[in-house]
């Protein structure tokens, strides 16, 4: 597939007065994430390697597109840290807190640099519950965000278990872009 030309004027968090270096050190996404360590048998349950899908409007393109990642979702207590394996295109990130099947709160991404939106980082909100399937485990919900125009936009979104271990060697067996 050819790379799209690039979008001179889709830079939504320039536009928006957003400083794109503090957007991108408080998500974490100016350093790479660290591999898990050995002691990673204390992560909790929802720990493990997980197909992410969601669907965003673009009013530059004139359509819904949708974006997959395969992301290293590391718990600790309530807490989880959601990151793209390193082989992404575009960097992504999502810092969720779980209630019984709910999780609930933040995601960015740093997009392609060669890309449509020429390395734009975009942010937003985020809620997704889990299926009450005990053979899979799947989340679905919403995002919100603002697009290059300040519209709200927001769209489904889903993370869906790959691996359920987040070790070295199962990061590297995901380490790619998603067909």
């Amino acid at each position: 597939m050819s790379e799209p030309e690039a979008n001179p004027g889709s830079d939504a968090d320039i536009r928006y007065g957003m400083d794109r270096a503090l957007t991108l050190e408080e998500t974490g996404l100016d350093a790479a994430f660290p591999l898990p360590s050995r002691t990673a048998e204390r992560y909790g349950v929802l720990s493990g390697i997980y197909l992410s899908i969601y669907e965003y409007p673009s009013s530059g393109r004139g359509g819904t597109f949708t974006n997959k990642h395969y992301v290293m979702v590391v718990q600790r207590g309530a807490k989880l840290a959601v990151r793209s394996v390193p082989a992404s295109a575009s960097q992504l990130a999502m810092d969720l807190s779980v209630n019984g099947r709910v999780l609930t709160g933040t995601w960015a991404e740093r997009t392609q640099a060669g890309g449509w939106y020429r390395g734009a980082v975009y942010t937003g909100a985020i809620q997704l519950i889990e299926d009450e399937n005990p053979d899979s485990r799947h989340f679905a919900g919403k995002w919100v965000g603002y697009g290059k125009d300040g519209e709200t936009n927001t769209g489904p979104w889903s993370l869906t278990l790959v691996e359920e271990h987040v070790s070295e060697q199962a990061v590297e067996r995901w380490n790619r872009e998603p067909e």
